[in-house]
C-alpha cells in the first residue's frame, strides 16, 4: 500500500495512472450505419404511407372549423424507428421550415421500437416526401444514396393521433370518453393560442403554468376525443400525460420523505399579517406542532368548550379537527403548494374550538349550547378579530325536510344576533353514509337531506362537487370515477326532498373528492381524495380527507 501522505482521505489514488488521448464520444444513440436496403422498394413502400399520411392530413385539415382554428396550420405525423436507429431522430426537425420534433416513445408491445412524432407545418408538408424522393432518385458525391441516414432508419409513417403524442404509461390512457385531467405540454409560446381553444370548446383548465425552456406545462380537463379536436385545430400541443399530483403519490411515502416535503413548504411559509381574518374550527381539536399549522395557529388561540378535554385532537375523531384545519388555510392546493418552489403567503389564520369529547359524544339537546359556548371562546380572547365559524359536526337528529331544530335556531340567532353584532358561519351540508351504487348515485343525493344544523337560515351552507377524476393506482387500474368531473360529490346530500317553504340548500358547493368503482358499491380512494395535514405528524404528516372532505368532512355526532 502506498505510504505517501493521504491529505484528502476521500481521495485516493492506489496506484499511477496512465494517459491515453481523448477520443471524442458518438453523438446520439444507435447504430453508426444505417440499414441495408432496396432502395427502390423501400422508397416506394415510404412514398405510399407518406402520401396517406398527407391524403388524410389534407382530410383534416379541410374540415378545421375556422371558428375554433388557431396558429399556423398544420398536422402530426408519427414515425416508426427501431431503438437502435434513433441516431435518425435529430433529422427529423427542420427548424428552417419550422419542422419539429415533439414527443419520443417506446413502444411497449414492439419491443425495440420506438414512435416518434413531428409536428409539420401545412407550408411543409411534402417535406418528408421530398426527402424520400431525393434518396429514391439522387446520390451523394460519396454515391450514396441522398438523406439515407434519415430514410433508411425509417420502419413506417402514418398520421399523427393524440395517442401518439401521450407519452405517459399507456394503461393510463382514458377510454370509452372518460375524462381526465391532461398534463398538456405546449410548444414554447403556444400558451395562449391553447387558451383560446380550450375556452371555445369549454375544456377546463388549471391557471397556473409551469415554464421550461422549449416547453409550457398546463392542465386541462376533457376525454381524449374533446383533445383530438384541439390538436386538430392548433399548433399548441407537444406531449401529453396524465396529470399525477394525487395525494396518493404523498401517502404512500415512507414517513421520512413525507417530513423532507413537509420542511421544504414550512420554510417557505410567510405567516399571516396581524389583522387577517381569523377561520375558526369548531371541531375535534387540532393538533398545533404540526410544522403546516403553527405558522397561522397561534397558542392563545386554541380553546375547548370542557377543559378536561384539553385542546389537542382526538384520536377518537381520527384527527378530523387538524385534518380541517389543514384544508383551511390549504384548501384543494397542497399538492401545488408542495410541488412548487414559490413563497406560500397564509392570507387568514387559524383558531380552534374543541367542542367534541376525546371520547363518547355530546347529548343532541346540548348541541345548540356548545355551539353558542364555543362561539363565545375566541371572541372573548379576541373580540375585535374579524372570524369567520366553520362547523362540520352535523347530526342526522331533528333534520327532517328543513323543520327548524334547537340547534338550528341557536345557529340562527348566533349568526343574526339581533342585528347589532353579527357572524359569519360556514357549515357543512353532511355525509351520506349508506353504500353508494354506480347506477344510483345522484338519486341517493337528491333523497338523502342536509343534516341538522344545516336548516338554519342565516349560516352559508356548503355542498360538494368533484374534479377528482385522475386513477393512477395501479391498484385500481380499469376503474372509474363514479363522478364525472365538475358533477356532484357522491356523498354529498341536499334539499330536494324538503318542503318549498324551506331554504334550496346547500348554497354553493367546493371540491369535495370523489369515489371509484369497478363493482359495487363504489369505494374512496387515496388518488380521488384530498391531502392534508395528519393529527400525529411524528408518525406521518398528510393524511386524506374523503367524500365530502374539502368542504368540511363532517361528523356525524351520533353515529361515531
Amino acid at each position: 500500500m502506498s505510504q505517501e501522505s493521504r491529505e484528502f482521505a476521500h481521495i485516493y489514488l492506489p496506484e499511477n495512472g496512465r494517459s491515453e488521448n481523448y477520443t471524442r464520444p458518438r453523438q446520439g444513440g444507435g447504430s453508426k450505419s444505417p440499414p441495408n436496403r432496396d432502395r427502390l422498394a423501400h422508397a416506394r413502400y415510404l412514398e405510399e404511407q407518406i402520401g396517406q399520411a398527407i391524403q388524410q392530413a389534407n382530410e383534416i385539415l379541410n374540415s378545421r372549423d375556422s371558428q375554433l382554428a388557431t396558429g399556423v396550420p398544420g398536422v402530426y405525423l408519427e414515425f416508426r424507428i427501431k431503438s437502435e436507429e434513433t441516431i435518425a431522430l435529430k433529422s427529423l426537425e427542420n427548424r428552417k421550415k419550422k419542422v419539429e420534433l415533439v414527443a419520443v416513445k417506446k413502444i411497449p408491445e414492439q419491443e425495440g421500437m420506438v414512435l416518434a412524432t413531428v409536428f409539420v407545418p401545412e407550408s411543409a408538408q411534402d417535406y418528408f416526401l421530398k426527402k424520400v424522393e431525393q434518396y429514391r432518385d439522387e446520390n451523394t458525391n460519396k454515391e450514396n444514396p441522398k438523406n439515407e441516414a434519415l430514410v433508411a432508419r425509417l420502419e413506417a409513417v402514418q398520421i399523427g393521433t393524440v395517442q401518439s403524442l401521450f407519452t405517459d404509461n399507456p394503461a393510463l390512457f382514458p377510454e370509452n370518453g372518460r375524462e381526465v385531467w391532461w398534463e398538456v405540454w405546449l410548444r414554447k409560446g403556444k400558451q395562449e393560442g391553447f387558451k383560446q381553444i380550450t375556452q371555445k370548446l369549454e375544456i377546463p383548465t388549471k391557471p397556473h403554468a409551469i415554464s421550461f425552456p422549449e416547453r409550457e406545462v398546463v392542465l386541462a380537463m376533457s376525454n381524449w376525443e374533446a383533445m383530438a379536436r384541439v390538436i386538430n385545430h392548433s399548433d399548441a400541443v407537444a406531449e401529453l400525460r396524465i396529470a399525477k399530483d394525487t395525494p396518493s403519490m404523498f401517502l404512500e411515502m415512507r414517513t421520512l420523505e413525507q417530513a423532507q416535503w413537509v420542511d421544504d413548504l414550512e420554510k417557505r411559509i410567510l405567516e399571516p399579517g396581524k389583522h387577517a381574518v381569523s377561520i375558526c374550527v369548531l371541531d375535534s381539536g387540532v393538533t398545533r406542532i404540526h410544522p403546516l399549522l403553527s405558522p397561522g395557529l397561534d397558542a392563545n388561540d386554541m380553546h375547548t368548550v370542557e377543559p378536561s378535554w384539553g385542546v389537542n385532537d382526538s384520536a377518537f375523531w381520527h384527527g378530523h379537527g387538524t385534518a380541517m384545519a389543514g384544508l383551511c388555510f390549504y384548501s384543494d392546493q397542497l399538492i401545488d403548494w408542495l410541488a412548487t418552489s414559490e413563497n406560500v403567503k397564509l392570507l387568514h389564520r387559524i383558531e380552534s374550538v374543541k367542542i367534541l369529547p376525546n371520547t363518547g359524544q355530546n347529548q343532541p339537546e346540548l348541541y345548540g349550547a356548545i355551539t353558542e359556548q364555543g362561539v363565545s371562546l375566541p371572541e372573548i380572547e379576541n373580540p375585535d378579530r374579524p372570524r369567520v365559524f366553520c362547523l362540520a359536526v352535523t347530526s342526522s337528529i331533528d333534520s327532517m325536510r328543513g323543520t327548524p331544530s334547537s340547534w338550528s335556531a341557536a345557529v340562527d340567532q348566533l349568526c343574526f344576533n339581533d342585528g347589532k353584532f353579527r357572524r359569519f358561519m360556514i357549515i357543512s351540508a353532511g355525509n351520506i353514509y349508506q353504500d353508494i351504487l354506480a347506477e344510483d348515485y345522484l338519486n341517493i343525493n337528491d333523497i338523502e337531506t342536509i343534516e341538522n344544523p344545516g336548516q338554519a337560515w342565516n349560516p352559508l351552507i356548503v355542498g360538494a362537487y368533484t374534479e377528482k377524476i385522475n386513477i393512477i393506482d395501479s391498484n385500481y387500474q380499469g376503474w372509474q370515477p363514479l363522478a364525472p368531473g365538475g358533477d356532484l360529490s357522491p356523498r354529498s346530500r341536499t334539499s330536494v326532498t324538503w318542503d318549498s317553504q324551506w331554504p334550496i340548500r346547500p348554497d354553493v358547493v367546493f371540491e369535495g373528492g370523489n369515489m371509484a368503482f369497478d363493482q359495487n358499491p363504489a369505494e374512496s380512494i387515496d388518488d380521488l381524495c384530498l391531502l392534508t395535514t395528519h393529527y400525529r405528524p411524528n408518525i406521518r404528516m398528510f393524511d386524506r380527507m374523503s367524500d365530502t372532505s374539502s368542504r368540511m368532512d363532517s361528523i356525524n355526532a351520533e353515529s361515531l
